[in-house]
């Protein structure tokens, strides 16, 4: 809750009268409920980055949720070989960048 007071501790007028107003119409819940269908989206990850393979919901997985804040990225893996050769690739291409 600290978070959104300091966003409405942040807002002149005209920004606070048209929250006011988008909270009065429901619009501010339909904004929470598609954010939230975006993380339940995230969650929902069938198909493996590394070798394709798709996963069926019974079968055992590895999950990894990376990227900076709010702009997260979520990739189910079928096997730890696939996560393992996945966070590899991301290590030297994050040291690529840094290099370069």
């Amino acid at each position: 809750m600290n978070k959104l007071a300091g966003i409405i501790n942040s807002m002149n007028y005209r920004e606070l009268k048209l929250v006011e107003k988008d909270l009065y119409d429901g619009n501010l819940s339909m904004i929470v409920k598609r954010r939230k269908q975006n993380f339940e989206n995230l969650i929902d990850s069938k198909t493996c980055p590394t070798c394709g393979h798709q996963h069926s919901e019974d079968e055992a997985h590895f999950t990894l949720i990376f990227g900076p804040k709010g702009f997260k990225k979520k990739a189910s893996f079928c096997g730890m070989d696939c996560l393992c050769f996945f966070v590899k690739k991301i290590k030297q291409s994050d040291e690529t960048v840094k290099n370069f």
